[in-house]
């Protein structure tokens, strides 16, 4: 079927088409349906500059060559999203270049909050422990985490999300159905069983070197900010914060050695002006002014440690520093029974009074 949404899956395919160039033909003629049938010359004179990519449309402009991309898409164990489609991630829309096609394994849930680890593949033991440590600590604030299933700390990232049972998405620099590295062969199974691989690359490209910088912009353009852990001077995995900083998002840092090789490139970024990351809090008060989060950890421990009752005004007072009439308003308490779970709350340090009988959350 011919339509704008199986045209560009059948661009996608021909490779080397940036989406800055299909704007340029639906431009030069007016809709993208009008590419399937232009006249050769026409071509030639929008994409004068790539006559290669003219010369591959016209080889496969043949509907034999779509039906057969189109019927491979829907046969696999793999989704495909264009540009047009209507769960296309949002935050991808709003780049530089995005790709206009990608292909999924897994679960999407690209609206959640999303923070990148990215860093060195040849990471030290700290770089190791780091990556794990913060990409557990957003799961507990329940934000996901994006990575590039690399050697290093990108596995880490993943593995950290995984082990706090949490979301993460890897971003492929190959065809979505190929396992790169393949010593990550059982992490590549365990995101696509829980979390989610994407990749604008379509089945059977092979992860080429150049792939892999052009990959760093969908890692940055899916996240709402970029954690770097350790990185070389020259290191790739600062291309990613180039694409971040171009795309306006936050850009962390982990303060290093500074006689080891792999923190030269974090702490010239932290000299240069990014975010030093210290803490999760550092993170975690960037997102608060985008999302409503909260801490999961904290909230089993809060229930654990106390009865429904005492839930229900504690969640009253959480909100806000609360005079205690509007306490018994909201709860629907009496004010003895109300007293005495009060009383209990404040033994217990989860809330303080204040003078005039107001109440405010100690946790």
């Amino acid at each position: 079927m011919i339509n704008e949404r199986n045209l560009l899956i059948w661009l996608n395919q021909l490779g080397g088409i940036t989406y800055e160039m299909i704007l340029d033909m639906i431009d030069y003629f007016g809709n993208l349906s009008e590419i399937w049938n232009a006249k050769e010359v026409h071509l030639y004179e929008v994409l004068y500059n790539h006559r290669i990519i003219a010369d591959k449309m016209l080889k496969t402009r043949n509907k034999c060559f779509l039906d057969g991309i189109i019927n491979k898409k829907t046969q696999d164990w793999y989704e495909t999203k264009t540009i047009l489609d209507n769960d296309y991630p949002e935050k991808l829309k709003r780049i530089y270049n995005p790709p206009y096609v990608i292909y999924i394994k897994g679960t999407m849930n690209f609206q959640k909050p999303l923070i990148a680890i990215v860093g060195a593949r040849k990471s030290t033991a700290y770089g190791r422990w780091a990556a794990k440590k913060f990409s557990k600590e957003l799961v507990e604030w329940d934000i996901g985490v994006v990575s590039g299933l690399a050697l290093g700390i990108d596995a880490e990232g993943h593995k950290g999300a995984l082990e706090a049972n949490g979301y993460t998405i890897g971003v492929l620099g190959c065809g979505i159905d190929q396992y790169y590295p393949r010593s990550n062969y059982q992490l590549f199974k365990q995101i696509e069983e829980k979390g989610c691989i994407v990749s604008e690359y379509g089945p059977g490209v092979e992860p080429l070197k150049h792939n892999f910088p052009a990959r760093n912009r969908i890692i940055s353009g899916l996240s709402d900010g970029v954690v770097v852990i350790e990185a070389g001077e020259k290191s790739g995995t600062l291309i990613t914060v180039e694409c971040a900083l171009e795309q306006g998002k936050d850009v962390f840092a982990l303060p290093g050695n500074i006689n080891n090789y792999q923190s030269k490139g974090t702490n010239k970024l932290i000299k240069e002006g990014a975010k030093i990351l210290l803490d999760i809090d550092d993170i975690i008060e960037e997102l608060k002014y985008k999302y409503p989060l909260e801490n999961r950890k904290e909230k089993v421990e809060v229930r654990e440690a106390l009865s429904s009752e005492e839930m229900k005004v504690y969640e009253i007072i959480k909100q806000e520093p609360i005079h205690v009439d509007l306490i018994t308003y909201q709860s629907g308490m009496n004010i003895s029974d109300l007293n005495t779970i009060l009383t209990v709350l404040e033994l217990k340090g989860f809330i303080d009074q204040l003078p005039g009988k107001t109440f405010t959350a100690h946790k």
